[in-house]
This record gives C-alpha cells, structure tokens and sequence, in this order.
C-alpha cells in the first residue's frame, strides 16, 4: 500500500510540477523505480524471460527492444497527459503501466508466433461460446478454462499431467481413444472435452494453447512467415512465389484503404479467411501494413486499436455497437467490401498480368 501510495503521490508531483527540471526528476524516478520494475515484471512471466539486476535482458534482443519500446511509450504518453491534462487521466498508474505492457507482449507474439495466435484465438471463442466449457479470470493464475461445471476453481491441473500429454502425444491419443486431432471446430471441441475430463482440474489458457498446438501439430515457422498465410501444406514455395504473395497482399492493403470508412471497420475487425481464421495479425506479421497503419484505416485511435487488438475478430454484434449500426447493417457493409476488392483485384491483377 505504501508502493502505490507513493508512485500515486510522485505521478501527481510530475503532472502538477511547474519546474521543468523537477518536472524531469520526478518523472526519471517514476519510470526508473515504479514503472521498469512491473514491466520486467510482465515480460518475463509473459515471454519466459529472465533479467539481470541492470534490467536487460540476459539473452534476448526481442525482449530489450520491446522492454525499451514500452517505456518510451509510456513516457510519451506521461508527457502528453502533463501538457494536456484535458486528456484522460490515469486512474491506477500500476494498472496502467501493467495494461501497457501486457498490451506490447500480445502484441509481440501475435506479430512473431501467428499460427499459434489464431489458435488462442480460436480456443477462446470456443471456450467463450460452448455452454460445457467456461473461461474465466483469477488474481493468481491469471485465465483459466475448463468444463463448465468447475467455473471459478482456482486450483490449476498439475504441470506434469500436461507435461504427460506433450512428451509423447502419440501415446496419450491412443490411451484416451480420441479418434482425430485438429483446427475444426468439432474436432477442437471433442479434443477439449478429454483434455479437460482426463485433467480433472482447470487449466492455464496459455499451458492449455501449448498442449492443443502439440497435439494438433500448430507451428510456427519463423523463417517461413508466409507459409501461415498460404495455408498449403508440403514443401516451401520458391523466392518468386514468396514474392509475388508479399506483392498481392501488398495490393489488397492498398484497395482495402480505398473502401468507404464503414466498410473498413466491418471487414477489418472481423478479418477472416474463408476457414474462420483472423487474418489481421498478417498485415504487420508481412509488413503489409503497420499497426499504426490499420488504426489510421479505421480511423480509430492507436491507443483504442491497441486496447481492440487482443479481441480480434470482433463479432459482428460488437462491430454494429462500435458503428452505430445494426448486427445486418454490419453484415452488408462486409458483404460490399468484400464484393468490391474481388472486383477490383481481378482488375489490378489483369493488368499487372498483361503488362508482363
């Protein structure tokens, strides 16, 4: 209590500091003793990172470049508040700074690890939607799932049961008598229905990520970042067709920022393939656009984008309230845009064709 008494005392001395030079100490000393110590805190549970006592990273590039991104983040964002204190306050600096850097980690990871983000993605729906599972949030474990009937447990299924599953994955199918293993929704429903039953507990969402992404063979290929956006199994494509894939959705950006405004919303925030999986995290994964670029498209804040991103795609219901709209309305409004980039693609693409 004395912590966040005093971290709330010294953001209100810099907020209220007239002195530029105090203004500037007191700032130092907020980031350097109240806000680099929760974000370290965050990366390295949330990326499995340890810190030495300099708070660098001990051996990962990622993880000092990210860490360095948030705190300079979060002193623009301080900077901003001070010299515009009509802008929204911070109610809870903690909770901030902590929101800032879980925000920067999913973020990182949907950006490095796609497939296996589409995957979490699809689990949470599921476990969201589903009447026998349940998801839910606890203090010390942060989200855990489960069948519904153990809602609100905080006692968590013992690492080695998982790790049981993830040594040898052949062998456990063939002891609970699972008859398939994969991404569809039938399959990822009878999948999840023995995990949880053979468990007996709840189960992290991220622990239980890992264990269907084993199962069911989801990978990332780091040097492969397109292969997430092929969807073709068996041998690598060559250099020509990487390419040409990069200059296509490089072309789809483009129309995609030509459609009307509404259109824009209606169909990137509930970006999908015609498999049900998100495609809005492959913009910037193939640096087709930036996340600052689809915020400006939706001409929505960076700040609320960000806050939007982790619940991406949105359902229709929540695109309609954000619009203004009916859950129809948002429908058509997709149902256009899609029909105006196909038409608009076959033109693009039959020049560029005939131009060859």
């Amino acid at each position: 209590m004395h912590v966040l008494a005093s971290m709330d005392k010294l953001l209100l001395t810099f907020i209220e500091e007239s002195d530029e030079e105090k203004a500037d100490l007191s700032l130092t000393r907020l980031i350097d003793e109240h806000a680099a110590p929760i974000v370290r805190e965050i990366l390295g549970t949330s990326l499995r990172i340890h810190f030495d006592l300099s708070g660098a990273g001990s051996s990962n590039q990622d993880a000092g470049d990210l860490f360095n991104d948030i705190i300079v983040n979060l002193i623009s964002r301080l900077r901003q508040i001070k010299h515009n204190p009509a802008q929204a306050g911070i109610a809870d600096f903690r909770a901030y700074v902590a929101s800032t850097a879980y925000n920067a980690c999913n973020l990182y990871l949907r950006q490095k690890f796609p497939r296996r983000s589409r995957l979490k993605n699809r689990l949470r729906y599921l476990l969201s939607h589903d009447s026998n599972f349940a998801l839910w949030s606890t203090d010390t474990s942060g989200l855990l799932c489960g069948l519904a009937q153990l809602r609100e447990q905080t006692r968590c299924a013992p690492a080695r049961l998982l790790e049981k599953i993830r040594q040898d994955t052949g062998e456990w199918i063939q002891e609970v008598g699972l008859k398939s293993a994969g991404c569809a929704r039938g399959e990822l429903t009878s999948l999840l229905t023995v995990v949880f039953q053979w468990c007996k507990s709840p189960i992290k969402l991220d622990d239980l990520v890992n264990v269907v992404a084993d199962i069911c063979r989801v990978k990332d290929l780091p040097d492969e970042p397109l292969e997430t956006l092929m969807n073709v199994a068996g041998t690598v494509p060559g250099f020509d067709t990487i390419l040409e894939l990069q200059r296509n959705l490089g072309i789809l950006w483009l129309e995609i920022c030509q459609l009307p405004p509404r259109q824009r919303v209606a169909l990137l925030l509930n970006f999908r393939d015609s498999q049900g999986q998100e495609l809005i995290s492959l913009l910037p994964y193939t640096r087709a656009a930036t996340i600052e670029e689809i915020a400006a498209a939706l001409e929505f804040p960076l700040v609320e984008f960000l806050r939007l991103w982790n619940n991406l795609p949105l359902e229709d219901l929540a695109i309609a309230e954000l619009l203004g709209a009916t859950r129809q309305q948002v429908i058509n409004l997709r149902k256009c845009a899609r029909e105006r980039l196909e038409r608009r693609m076959s033109t693009v693409m039959a020049k560029y064709y005939a131009g060859k």
